[in-house]
């Protein structure tokens, strides 16, 4: 029988045996094949990959008549790891094993263990348990194929969830559910970018994860570094698993975890951030919001720019938020004079609206005497005519002319103000 060869099962490449290793190789040969063929390795508990990969394709010397389990014994009797080898396991054939992100996890170690990983105990999973993925090595996992593009979104995951820890569960499911709910349950190959489907004959062996599936991304990448430092400790991914009445059930929850869910906007992170920072700024921000301010303009106002990312993790730690104080301080004086002009109801869409804050904000930065350009907007605002509110009260844009929009029409309007 010829060892080296490259089988492919339903999109799967299995890896070929090269005459000179005892690890399973294939055409490619990047770092993470090289990083994947030592996790097959330890998958084996170093056993015979030249007799195990001989089993793949000689199918003479399986029992056609037994289940994939029950042939899975078969071929790794003498394997020391009770969730390989228990032909009572749901675990699935060796040649699905040799496939795609091989379970996205391998035997806890490489040259020396890591002790912060433990492989799976084979037990089924139950409801009403956390779980810790870093302690499951080697349990049957796929994820949903319609999904979002999580290795796109892998590295950032990592990074959030290193710093801050899972806010909150992923959740699983059986993989024979997801495919009755008409979606497809399949495993990403990393190497080489394409999907692997799970046959129908696994689905019950397998497992799917239906929420968090970029933060999965990211443990993967948590737990390649795990396995070849045994001193890195990846961070601790929990899941739990669930079951449903019915695959149409479990369709209408996958929807509304995706589409129902409203994310938090900016100005309502920093409002949970007051009972930690209570600085004069952010003491300004909520005020205008609670004001009617559109969250936008009460950040002009307050700070003088939109509000970051990194504004909000400042202010979520105590810390202050960097802002140009001159700015700041013109911006709130020249909001005083706003609130006068524009004091009738028919302004108020005006006074708390954006264009007239990042105007505002945009014409001082936009000089060198900021002082002095505070005091002219002052003037000219508390000058205008009757026909110059009338216009901006008025102002409406062109539907489908981008270069008559509401926006530019005001601002059109507020440059005549200032210059006349």
């Amino acid at each position: 029988m010829d060892k080296n060869f490259n089988a492919e099962q339903n999109g799967a490449v299995i890896p070929s045996v090269n005459e000179n290793s005892n690890l399973p190789t294939s055409e490619h040969t990047d770092e993470s094949i090289v990083l994947t063929n030592k996790k097959i390795g330890n998958i084996m508990n170093q056993s015979n990959l030249n007799t195990a990969s001989e089993n793949i394709v000689d199918n003479a010397s399986v029992d056609v008549n037994q289940s994939p389990v029950e042939q899975q014994g078969n071929i790794t009797p003498d394997s020391n790891c009770n969730a390989l080898s228990n032909p009572t396991t749901p675990v699935p054939p060796i040649e699905y094993i040799l496939c795609g992100t091989y379970l996205n996890g391998t035997k806890a170690g490489t040259i020396v263990p890591n002790p912060n990983l433990k492989e799976w105990d084979g037990e089924p999973l139950k409801e009403d348990v956390v779980y810790h993925r870093n302690k499951m090595l080697g349990l049957p996992e796929c994820t949903i194929m319609e999904n979002r593009n999580s290795p796109s979104r892998a590295k950032d995951w990592q990074g959030i969830c290193r710093e801050n820890g899972m806010t909150n569960s992923a959740l699983y499911v059986s993989a024979k559910t997801v495919k009755d709910a008409g979606l497809t349950p399949a495993i990403y190959q990393r190497d080489t970018k394409k999907w692997w489907k799970i046959p129908d004959d696994l689905l019950r062996k397998y497992y799917s994860r239906y929420d968090a599936n970029g933060r999965g991304a990211g443990h993967d990448l948590d737990l390649d570094k795990a396995m070849v430092d045994p001193n890195y400790t990846p961070f601790d991914f929990t899941f739990t698993f669930k079951t449903f009445e019915s695959p149409e059930q479990f369709f209408k929850q996958y929807i509304s975890t995706n589409l129902d869910v409203k994310k938090t906007t900016r100005s309502e992170l920093l409002k949970y951030t007051s009972c930690r920072n209570t600085g004069s700024i952010l003491k300004s921000y909520y005020a205008l919001q609670t004001g009617g301010f559109v969250a936008k303009a009460a950040s002009y106002y307050s700070i003088g720019r939109e509000l970051t990312k990194s504004d909000i993790k400042k202010a979520s730690e105590g810390q202050d938020i960097n802002v140009d104080q001159e700015v700041v301080d013109c911006m709130r004086d020249i909001l005083e004079t706003y609130k006068s002009v524009f004091s009738g109801a028919a302004s108020q869409k005006i006074l708390k609206g954006v264009p007239l804050a990042v105007w505002s904000c945009d014409t001082l930065k936009n000089t060198a005497d900021k002082k002095a350009m505070a005091d002219k907007i002052k003037d000219k605002f508390s000058k205008m005519s009757p026909e110059q509110l009338s216009q901006l009260q008025d102002a409406k844009g062109v539907k489908g002319d981008r270069t008559k929009t509401t926006e530019i029409i005001l601002i059109g309007i507020f440059n005549e103000i200032l210059n006349s």
